[in-house]
């Protein structure tokens, strides 16, 4: 057993040991809805995240689905920049990092475009170019209300939720009964290169006219972050020396981020609520995210290894080394716009709401120039003896005079996806099988446009006669605390400019087909519309609350994209076509049973979807005569389909905490890969002969399984001052398969499915003192599959310590100090076995201090 198991087995004993000595509870009270909670204001103290945090369980309780939820002030219990790291720490949750920020949600293993994202109930629109992932990175903490997790949903959800959901609410001026006015600022330092960054926040809401029916709400975030990384590749090659003693890389690279992330986002809310029949909104969410990204790279190819021990060598490299600038800047903007309304219509309320959501992502420049030395400039010795090996490839790649110039590369890519929504619902309660039920019925349009445009340009610039030493940035740099030396860097604006002002950049040096690869393999455009309808029924029979429903959608997609080869012209236009509709059922029933008012079971049996990422869909072909390979995209892939099955158990302390335990089974029906064969292909009446074809397929089967244990206290019934005390622990063991992958008769994990995630906690808060350390581990996951399995690709298992102190001054100001990442965790890749590194990257410890206010 690894030590990580032993630390949450252990952590597991306390909160069992409690559980089994509890008394009897009182007896069963009516369970509130989901529904009515809802509507009941929340009151929540600014400082005091216990409030928060009961107010979060109080609502899974009343639930009838399955749901974790974090509210906006239990979001800032500990250092979290944005929703993504706001939810990490649930049952079951892990969060995909970019740059050590948490930026897609990952719901029990899976990938997270089966995950719905939805602000304030509806889909949010994706700014990325290549899947459905929704970047949860992008909105800040300040501007929630609230975060749900939903893992199994009710026929009048959206059925796009294999995984789950993610949805983001935003408050609203009658979720509290005064008027508030909260404010946040945190200045941070990042140790790894001395910076400092900033957060903060404001927010402000309150209840007007003669009978306060007017209700506003306006949220504000700003924030700042210049975070750099060192990052070591390894190789995606390992392969034996040339005495066959030793498995040794066939790269070693070094790299150096410097990366400066903007967040700007404001949340906007009317609400009219003349009485308790109407309620009018207009809710708003704005989120700009701005990511620029400056990464110099030394790398030299590892080319006649001998061994000389039993992990060290020598290698004397036919290729030459390389250093090279890339700088990119992207700009993001996501908005949703909500109209709608509630209404009483005799016994039942109706409901309509009209959503736009778009999302822009312009990366735009995207900059690399390339300098390169001798063919047999690099040689020199190796040492494997440590996974985070080291290389020195001799003096002569460490003199700037030694590089010329060799390519520059110039892209802009473009990305819009436009999402218009309109839903509504009718619900009636009757007294139908000899109890209290609620009907309800409900239908949704949901139109999408999503549209990618790429401009690439590489330049062969070897005839410019620059050498390094005359285009340098800075020097003397070292990466991992001087373990490794990285030499000169390259300064890209002053190549560039000298290159474009001598005529370097002109269509003579294009290098092809390589601009031909990058100007239109990404080119796409593809419409989607789905209309759905649903009927469903909650019944309440005693002790008994069961949903049954059933939900039909249909799917319409329409695509367009390039299909091209060399002798093709760079201007084209879209000439590949595809389309596709579908129509599918999803059956549901979703049950509750309340032993009392602290016990219950919940079960459910649902079915889903899960749509083809656009890129897969897009009929694009990429068509290489000279070295006779292609790849496709196919418009013809189905959707993947899934049987959810979800058991469970819970147990509430009353308001202090829960001990649950909850089982689960996904059976996905045509899962995705990408699969190769060779043979012929046809393509815009042109046969290809005999020729390397990939593309993505559907395979048969899938499954993922698990368990998920869940543990949360407040330690408020022992004496003073260990009443202060609170324990939050969970723990999720899950496994999942897939038959049939390409090429292999094995049966392989989905990428992203950890065996192991897990959270422990412990918190305190009294005498004006709240404290918090968290320490959440994943345990490895698959992440590029290979031809068999000394090709697997995987990210290494990574723990992380969090923690935050504050102090309230009085009832209306806080200070407070905060530590992320105190471990300074690596994110780390490799091939094979752990011991062939694929890429290291760290990114050093983040302190800050801050001051928040509440009137």
């Amino acid at each position: 057993m690894s030590k990580m198991k032993y630390l949450l087995a252990g952590a597991a004993v306390a909160p069992l040991a409690f559980t089994l000595s509890a008394g009897q509870t009182q007896a069963q009270e009516t369970v509130t809805t989901a529904a009515a909670a809802a509507e009941a204001p929340i009151e929540v103290v600014v400082f005091g995240h216990r409030a928060a945090e009961r107010e979060a369980l109080e609502q899974q309780h009343n639930s009838q689905i399955k749901k974790e939820v974090v509210t906006a002030n239990d979001a800032g219990k500990l250092p979290d920049q944005n929703v993504g790291e706001a939810v990490q720490r649930m049952p079951g949750v892990t969060v995909d990092d970019d740059q050590g920020e948490g930026r897609y949600v990952i719901i029990r293993g899976l990938d997270p475009a089966l995950a719905a994202v939805r602000i304030n109930g509806q889909d949010a629109a994706a700014p990325e170019t290549d899947t459905r992932e929704v970047k949860v990175d992008t909105i800040p903490t300040g501007l929630i209300g609230s975060v749900e997790v939903i893992k199994n949903q009710t026929a009048e959800y959206d059925a796009n939720a294999i995984a789950g959901a993610v949805n983001v609410k935003t408050l609203t001026a009658f979720d509290r009964r005064k008027p508030f006015l909260t404010a946040r600022y945190t200045a941070g330092h990042i140790d790894l290169n001395d910076k400092t960054s900033y957060d903060t926040d404001i927010s402000a809401g309150t209840r007007f006219g003669d009978n306060k029916q007017f209700g506003v709400v306006v949220a504000l975030n700003a924030s700042r972050r210049p975070q750099a990384s060192d990052n070591l590749q390894g190789s995606e090659s390992w392969g034996d020396d040339k005495s066959g003693t030793q498995i040794v890389p066939s790269d070693w690279k070094l790299r150096d981020y410097y990366v400066i992330r903007n967040r700007q986002g404001a949340a906007v809310n009317f609400d009219y609520r003349p009485n308790d029949d109407v309620h009018l909104y207009a809710h708003t969410l704005f989120s700009h995210f701005t990511d620029m990204e400056q990464r110099q790279q030394f790398g030299v190819k590892l080319a006649g290894q001998t061994a000389t021990g039993d992990d060290t060598g020598t290698f004397a490299s036919t290729k030459a080394a390389k250093r090279d600038a890339k700088y990119r800047f992207e700009d993001e903007h996501i908005s949703t716009v909500s109209f709608g309304g509630e209404f009483t219509l005799g016994q039942g309320k109706l409901d309509a709401d009209i959503t736009n959501s778009t999302a822009i992502k312009d990366d735009d420049p995207r900059y690399n120039f390339a300098y390169v030395s001798g063919k047999k400039d690099a040689s020199g010795t190796y040492d494997l003896s440590d996974e985070l090996f080291t290389v020195d490839p001799g003096a002569k790649v460490y003199d700037a005079s030694n590089f010329k110039a060799d390519e520059a590369e110039l892209e802009a890519d473009h990305y819009r996806e436009i999402l218009n929504q309109a839903s509504v619902n009718y619900t009636l309660p009757t007294s139908l099988f000899g109890g209290d039920t609620t009907f309800k019925f409900g239908a949704k349009y949901a139109k999408r446009h999503k549209r990618s445009d790429v401009n690439y340009r590489l330049y062969d610039v070897s005839g410019a006669g620059m050498t390094l030493n005359n285009f340098q940035s800075y020097t003397g740099a070292t990466l991992y605390d001087g373990k490794y030396n990285f030499g000169p860097t390259v300064d890209f604006l002053s190549s560039l400019d000298y290159a474009e002002a001598n005529g370097v950049l002109t269509d003579a040096n294009l290098v092809q087909p390589d601009t031909l690869v990058g100007e239109l393999a990404d080119d796409y455009d593809v419409s989607e519309t789905v209309s759905a309808g649903y009927a469903q029924a909650t019944i309440k029979a005693g002790n008994l609350t069961v949903t049954p429903g059933l939900r039909i959608e249909h799917t319409q997609n329409s695509s367009k994209a390039k299909a091209f080869d060399e002798d093709s012209s760079i201007d084209m236009d879209f000439n590949s076509f595809g389309k596709k509709d579908y129509t599918d059922l999803f059956p549901s029933v979703v049950g509750r049973y309340d032993f009392n008012s602290n016990s219950l079971v919940r079960f459910a049996a649902t079915t889903s979807i899960g749509r083809p990422n656009y890129v897969d869909l897009a009929p694009h072909a990429n068509i290489s005569k000279g070295d006779e390979e292609a790849e496709l995209g196919n418009p013809d892939l189905n959707p993947l389909r899934s049987v959810n099955l979800d058991a469970g158990y819970e147990y509430y302390f009353g308001k202090h905490g829960v001990i649950s335990v909850s089982a689960f089974y996904k059976s996905i029906d045509d899962p995705i890969f990408t699969t190769g064969y060779t043979g012929d292909l046809t393509v815009g009446g042109v046969t290809y002969a005999n020729i390397s074809v990939s593309q993505p397929k559907n395979l048969k089967k899938a499954t993922v399984s698990g368990v998920e244990f869940n543990y949360v206290m407040q330690y408020d019934m022992l004496p003073s001052p260990f009443d202060g005390l609170g324990t939050s622990f969970n723990v999720t063991s899950q496994k999942s398969q897939a038959d049939g992958a390409p090429g292999r008769s094995d049966k392989v994990s989905l990428i992203y499915t950890s065996d192991l995630t897990g959270t422990a906690e412990l918190t305190y808060e009294k005498y004006n003192w709240t404290a918090r350390i968290a320490y959440s581990y994943r345990s490895k996951f698959l992440d590029t599959l290979g031809e068999d399995t000394a090709t697997d690709i995987y990210t290494a298992g990574r723990g992380r310590i969090d923690v935050k102190v504050g102090y309230a001054l009085n009832k209306n100001w806080q200070v407070f100090v905060q530590g992320k990442n105190l471990n300074d965790a690596a994110w780390r890749r490799y091939i094979g076995s752990s011991n062939q590194l694929v890429e290291n990257e760290v990114y050093g410890k983040t302190w800050a201090v801050g001051v928040a206010a509440k009137f």
